[in-house]
């Protein structure tokens, strides 16, 4: 008999939406042994096409540690919206197994309402002084190209905001330039309790792909993306579709069942990943 660990994986990498109907038909325990069976990289493929409410009872059943593995793996706006649904001691133990960054990032999404702009903001943001130049900007980009900042937000000495310079901008001047010569002014600033759909249609989204945040004292506190806005956009419109008919329920799970999905319900000895596996991202 074919390794069912592996069908099941080449099933979730082929009809990952599909996958993740079948683990929200399943007793949550189950499905939770079965996502922390298989490598987090191929069961975030999974989870990401799942509702939050079902994603979370799988989550929240799931160790500590392989669930602080999945919610890392996830985008933030699909981790950010489990973690609303889970129990709050729960949710505290999977904060604290992740990175100090991404727990803050977290914490602060979740004390505003899933609506606003303060749930979707990130607070990792590319700040310098007003006397910084355009060799220091550059510097500071280099460092945090992972997040794949294009914006240099320029604050004074109360966090709040004096300007911003575009990646664009900065590769035009030469490196001993003030940020200063180079500001624009006029960036338009996002409050965090605006609602997420009132900010989507801004003019400023076509200069801008991030866009600050600020607190009720108008002090910077996140930035906004635009990937972030249309991810929401996509979720809302996903979450309004209409649900699988009994016919598309029944292929889905006849084609989860031959790829091997329903079959851990009763593994063969030897078919599980080895220990190295289930780490695997």
């Amino acid at each position: 008999m074919p390794d069912t660990p592996e069908l099941s994986i080449a099933f979730i990498k082929r009809r990952p939406e599909s996958a993740g109907r079948v683990l929200a038909s399943m007793r949550p325990a189950v499905a939770a042994a079965f996502l922390q069976s298989i490598p987090t990289r191929i069961a975030v493929e999974a989870v990401a096409h799942m509702n939050p409410r079902p994603a979370s009872e799988l989550v929240g059943k799931m160790g500590v540690t392989s669930g602080a593995a999945l919610v890392r793996d996830l985008s933030f706006a699909e981790a950010s919206a489990i973690l609303r649904q889970i129990e709050p001691g729960i949710r505290n133990q999977l904060l604290e197994e992740l990175p100090r960054r991404l727990r803050r990032d977290f914490e602060m999404s979740l004390a505003f309402p899933t609506d606003t702009v303060g749930a979707h903001m990130t607070t990792a943001i590319a700040t310098l002084s007003e006397d910084a130049k355009t060799a220091d900007a550059l510097e500071l980009i280099k460092q945090m190209e992972r997040d794949h900042t294009d914006v240099i937000l320029v604050l004074n000495d109360k966090h709040k905001l004096v300007g911003a310079v575009t990646v664009t901008s900065l590769l035009r001047h030469p490196t001993h330039i003030p940020l200063v010569d180079q500001l624009d002014t006029s960036c338009v600033t996002l409050s965090a309790y605006a609602r997420l759909d009132a900010v989507a249609g801004l003019d400023a989204w076509d200069d801008y792909n991030q866009l600050p945040v600020v607190s009720r004292r108008g002090e910077v506190i996140g930035t906004l993306s635009r990937k972030a806005v249309t991810r929401s956009h996509l979720r809302e419109h996903a979450s309004d579709s209409r649900a699988p008919s009994l016919v598309e329920s029944m292929v889905d799970a006849f084609a989860a069942s031959a790829a091997g999905l329903a079959e851990l319900l009763t593994p063969t000895s030897g078919a599980m990943p080895g220990p190295g596996d289930s780490d695997e991202r």
